[in-house]
């Protein structure tokens, strides 16, 4: 098996046990078994523990970005009025805020608590923000050229704004007592819609 097949697989590895049970219950040797090598052979991909589960985490924040970002795109390139291009962006936050990606968000916030401790996790998430947001200028850019988004906005600001929309909603979920989660829903979109509007 190729040196990269064999490191990715223990990636993939990584991220599967790290969403079932959490950094804490990642062990190398479970990682080895899942994917048919030796565990001294992980060492050969990945100098310690630390730097499996900093590999591991990092492609768990770019996909929880991408996982959404990519039908939106794909969306947005499809609609040839406003009307369908706010059905998109509806679309997409609806996605993005469905409770059942709130393991999602989760990630991101943990991710980026890591990153805290750790210059491999902070660079990476600067560069798929830049990544992810990059995309959204785009998406918005091409927008505003269709007369479907203000013409003045900054795009590079706002895809900053929204990636921080999509996941500040962990922060109603953790006090769901006190905060109507459906209510919090229609106002972030409203927000989102005003924003594009002006």
């Amino acid at each position: 098996m190729p040196k990269e097949d064999t490191r990715s697989l223990l990636i993939a590895a990584a991220v599967e046990i790290i969403d079932q049970s959490g950094e804490d219950g990642l062990r190398l040797q479970q990682v080895a078994e899942m994917v048919g090598v030796s565990e001294p052979s992980v060492y050969h991909f990945f100098k310690n523990r630390t730097a499996l589960v900093e590999a591991a985490q990092i492609v768990r924040y770019r996909r929880s970005y991408f996982e959404v970002l990519l039908p939106f795109a794909a969306a947005v390139s499809l609609a040839d009025t406003r009307d369908e291009f706010e059905k998109a962006v509806r679309k997409v936050l609806a996605l993005s805020f469905d409770p059942a990606r709130n393991d999602m968000r989760l990630t991101r916030v943990s991710v980026m608590g890591r990153a805290q401790s750790s210059e491999v996790i902070a660079q990476a998430v600067v560069d798929i923000n830049a990544e992810v947001v990059s995309e959204l200028a785009r998406v918005l850019t091409d927008a505003q050229a269709k007369g479907w988004v203000n013409k003045n906005l900054d795009v590079m600001a706002s895809g900053y704004w929204l990636v921080g929309q999509f996941t500040s909603r962990v922060m109603a979920e953790l006090d769901p007592e006190r905060v109507n989660l459906d209510e919090w829903d229609k106002i972030s979109v409203d927000a989102v819609l005003g924003l594009f509007r002006g």
